[in-house]
């Protein structure tokens, strides 16, 4: 018995190989028969295929048609600019075991509309399968957003009949793999989809929470940029179809071309924003949001008009003129000084490039790999990081400028000097910290003598010269946390915090002498002096403008002392 068994055995795998070999020697010659006992990824180099321009022939014809009528694909991947035409392909499976062979049959892209297979085992029994987005995903076998088929093969050889139809960018990535190994597969996918996902859902909602804080509204335009990317993605992904509209197929494939506009929407709208077109550049402002609305007409007279096909078919080609379009106006920023445009261009390249190998991959016109179909995934990656960052960088840049105008407007413009304005902020803050520490503080007022004489005597651009001259020697002068102001005209003062009467006098003295001796290269002749007054914090002081006026009594009598002079009021003497 136990030899009859091994006998039996033995005859079932002579019949095997000779089966496989009359289908090499007399079968079609193009075809390889595909080994299931090991993974199969991306078969196209083993499928001969046959387009129908009318998309509406039956299995029954396509099996009358003779060898000359197909071609090999020669490539791993079938892929074809659009097309209404319907594909059909047909390979051989050969299962080498004793008993049927479970396997997995996977498509990529998610968004083929029909696949359609049928498969003939060596006995001649026929298995037909039916799927895609325009079906309910409850018609896959694993849940999964890759249309997805499970078929147990006879022993020997296969025959299999694949119809794709699909009308959307065509391409058709067919492996036959285990279940386990398919699994497998999809854990090194999720690593790269939490990659990209988490990458920009960090950079979405860091963005979120700063516009919220800073209330700027190029952050508004960017959240909108990263959430439509996200519904683009997500959709042609098939990630929507599987967990949100399982049951309206018609809604999922309406979704993939609509993300598409809408992400070409927000993109414009945060462009013109971020550049700040409208202020700095009216015209190209005008051209992006004619730009806006003629995209939003394309979309509805496609989708009322022209069907899904067109609506697809346009925004895929719109996606790559925008991108470029965008690219143009961020280099043309950039050169015309926009400092705020250098991450922004950078970030635009990077998705530019990612875009546009993404849509020449699915358009056919370079070869399909995984790396070009995903290059938008991992551009856009790329571009949020660097936009994230061209954001923080703008609002450095706008920090920048606000502290440089917050300077300017209590800057002296001649002398470099703090100005009147600053003085009533900056004595305000001094009397707070006075009254919080119990500290001392002195005041220095002092005038030109005679200015009016220098003026009427060698013009306005004269005093203009002395006025800046005196105002370097103070500057070089006080210590670090003293303050000097212009007053207005030869007016000045100096606020001196943790400084005593006679500390400001010995300064007050070395200015004087400083001024005395200072030759104008302007006008040697020329001999300036100045008339100095003044005055301590006391307690019974209610503000700082109080010792000012102290300080500038102690001013009029050096005035009247003689001039050229330090006087100081005494803080005793106050009532």
């Amino acid at each position: 018995m136990y030899c009859l068994n091994i006998g039996e055995k033995m005859q079932k795998t002579i019949i095997l190989l000779l089966l496989f070999c009359i289908s090499l020697l007399y079968g079609d010659v193009h075809l390889k028969a595909i080994d299931l006992s090991v993974p199969n990824h991306a078969i196209g180099q083993s499928l001969l295929e046959y387009e129908d321009p009318t998309a509406s022939m039956i299995l029954s014809q396509v099996r009358n048609l003779t060898h000359d009528h197909y071609k090999p694909l020669n490539k791993a991947v079938a892929s074809h600019p659009f097309t209404k035409s319907a594909f059909w392909y047909q390979f051989k499976v050969l299962n080498k075991e004793h008993t049927l062979v479970s396997r997995l049959m996977v498509f990529e892209p998610a968004w083929l509309d029909s696949v359609n297979i049928t498969v003939i085992s060596s006995q001649g029994q026929l298995q037909t399968y039916q799927g895609g987005n325009i079906y309910p995903y409850s018609k896959r076998e694993m849940d999964h957003y890759l249309i997805n088929f499970k078929h147990d093969f006879e022993p020997g050889i296969s025959t299999v009949y694949l119809q794709v139809k699909t009308r959307d960018p065509f391409i058709v990535s067919l492996s036959i793999l285990e279940e386990s190994a398919f699994l497998g597969r999809q854990v090194e996918e999720s690593v790269y989809t939490g990659l990209i996902y988490g990458g920009i859902a960090v950079m979405l909602f860091y963005n979120l929470f700063l516009f919220f804080g800073i209330k700027q509204r190029y952050y508004l335009y960017y959240v909108l940029y990263l959430s439509s990317f996200f519904v683009m993605n997500a959709s042609y992904n098939g990630y929507t179809f599987m967990y949100f509209l399982s049951d309206y197929p018609t809604a999922q494939n309406w979704l993939q071309s609509t993300g598409v506009y809408l992400f070409m929407i927000t993109a414009l709208l945060f462009a013109s924003s971020f550049l700040n077109l409208k202020k700095y550049h009216q015209t190209l402002y005008t051209i992006t949001a004619y730009l806006i609305f003629l995209i939003i007409g394309i979309a509805l007279f496609s989708a009322f008009i022209g069907g899904y096909h067109y609506h697809i078919m346009l925004s895929i080609i719109l996606v790559m003129s925008v991108s470029i379009y965008i690219f143009g106006v961020a280099l043309f920023s950039w050169l015309d000084g926009n400092r705020s445009a250098r991450f922004f261009l950078l970030g635009t390249a990077s998705g530019l490039i990612g875009a546009i190998i993404t849509a020449l991959t699915v358009m056919s016109f370079i070869p399909f790999s995984y790396m070009t179909y995903k290059a938008n995934d991992f551009g856009m990656l790329i571009d949020a990081v660097l936009l994230s960052i061209a954001l923080a960088d703008r609002v450095k840049i706008t920090l920048e400028k606000q502290l440089i105008a917050e300077k300017e407007a209590k800057t002296d413009v001649i002398t470099g000097l703090f100005n009147r304005r600053a003085y009533y902020e900056i004595s305000e803050m001094e009397y707070q910290r006075l009254l919080r520490h119990k500290r001392i503080l002195s005041v220095i007022m002092f005038d030109i003598d005679h200015f009016k004489n220098i003026n009427d005597n060698y013009g306005h651009g004269m005093g203009d010269i002395v006025l800046k001259h005196v105002g370097n020697i103070v500057k070089n002068l006080i210590r670090e946390y003293d303050y000097a102001f212009r007053m207005g005209g030869d007016e000045f003062l100096v606020l001196l915090p943790e400084t005593n009467e006679k500390q400001a006098s010995l300064l007050a003295e070395r200015i004087r002498r400083e001024i005395q001796n200072y030759k104008l290269e302007e006008n040697h002749k020329l001999i300036i002096s100045a008339s100095f007054g003044i005055a301590q914090y006391t307690q019974k002081d209610t503000s700082i403008e109080k010792v000012t006026r102290r300080a500038d009594e102690a001013l009029y009598q050096a005035k009247k002392a003689g001039r050229n002079r330090v006087e100081v009021i005494d803080r005793f003497a106050i009532v």
